[in-house]
């Protein structure tokens, strides 16, 4: 199976938001970007704003730091799990999270994060702006990736 990733791109982004409303109507099925499981870190003194969500890490720190063993490498969909079967709401793996990108949702008493929607993630096709791609990892251009990088750290000294 092909590796597909999601990607932002923080000089497409308006912080418009629709990625999270559409994430939060499909996902919580409440129009609330705070049950979203796409973040938007907003720079606003600078005019930058970056889309993040799960990284689908390989050797996730989430899943290291679950002691139930909840969160897991789903190897056939290329993507990391959580199984709410396991899962006991304990939080370790938002605090080990190195992007942010688990929430927790206090009524059911658990985490969420991105599951790329089953592999077509809705939030892509709602981005106006085309700041979020689903594609193939070995299309990603590291060295735009690596320009936009640069330049962002450039605007923030």
């Amino acid at each position: 199976m092909t590796t597909r990733v999601l990607m932002s791109d923080p000089n497409k982004c308006t912080g418009c938001g629709l990625c999270r409303v559409a994430c939060s109507m499909r996902k919580a099925g409440v129009c609330n970007p705070e049950k979203s499981r796409v973040r938007i870190l907003e720079m606003e003194a600078y005019g930058q704003y970056l889309p993040l969500a799960c990284q689908h890490c390989e050797d996730a720190p989430c899943a290291a730091a679950c002691p139930k063993e909840a969160i897991y490498r789903d190897s056939e969909h290329v993507r990391t799990v959580i199984d709410y079967n396991l899962c006991v709401g304990c939080q370790m793996c938002i605090h080990a999270c190195p992007f942010g990108a688990i929430g927790f949702d206090d009524h059911r008493g658990r985490p969420f994060k991105c599951d790329l929607c089953g592999g077509d993630p809705l939030c892509v096709h709602f981005c106006e702006p085309m700041a979020l791609t689903f594609r193939e990892a070995s299309m990603l251009q590291y060295a735009q990736t690596r320009q936009s990088a640069l330049k962002l750290t450039g605007v923030r000294r």
